[in-house]
């Protein structure tokens, strides 16, 4: 089935993901060809492709997928985690992932992060962390991590990064550079 979102607005989505995926990677939020991101339009989402570079990324490279069929071989590996998330919550509109350095070798060893700053104990408060089932990380994570969301703003996951969903791209994207801040803090304080 075809997405019924105009032509227009379809190109405006496009370029506000491939915008946010870049900044996220200009942000050393990822490297150069790691995280992803995702839009919902009506009744499909698109989404980065599988080892999209966000510096060249342009926006006919992403990958349109259905909710309700096998999704493309070139989506991201993460696709599944994304569509879990739309579907678990009718609100969300964007999906962003990242692997914030900071927030990750906080996280490493711990089941919580507790932000120590205003903001992050406003935006947060005390965030779960959830363990990275790597084994059977494509079976057991769309769901684990839209379970995460649900509770909480951001889903934090153990060694691996962050998921932020919200019924914006703008609002996912601060979520995950005011987490990152909030872990910055954190780990300065410690050096004191």
């Amino acid at each position: 089935m075809a997405s019924t979102t105009p032509k227009k607005e379809l190109m405006n989505a496009k370029e506000q993901l491939v915008l946010y995926y870049r900044l996220l990677c200009q942000h050393s939020l990822n490297d150069s060809h790691s995280g992803n991101g995702s839009m919902r339009l009506d009744d499909t989402f698109i989404i980065t492709k599988t080892g999209a570079c966000a510096d060249t990324i342009q926006p006919d490279e992403l990958i349109t997928c259905q909710f309700e069929q096998t999704l493309p071989a070139k989506a991201s590996l993460d696709a599944g985690i994304h569509r879990t998330i739309y579907q678990a919550q009718n609100t969300c509109q964007a999906v962003l992932h990242a692997h914030n350095p900071y927030t990750i070798a906080l996280t490493l060893n711990s089941n919580q992060f507790c932000p120590v700053d205003f903001e992050g104990r406003l935006y947060f408060g005390d965030l779960e962390v959830i363990t990275c089932e790597e084994d059977n990380y494509l079976d057991v994570m769309p769901n684990r991590i839209a379970e995460s969301l649900k509770k909480q703003p951001i889903a934090i996951v153990q060694s691996h990064g962050v998921y932020a969903a919200a019924d914006n791209i703008e609002l996912a994207y601060k979520w995950l550079r005011s987490i990152e801040q909030s872990a910055k803090i954190k780990w300065l304080a410690q050096q004191v």
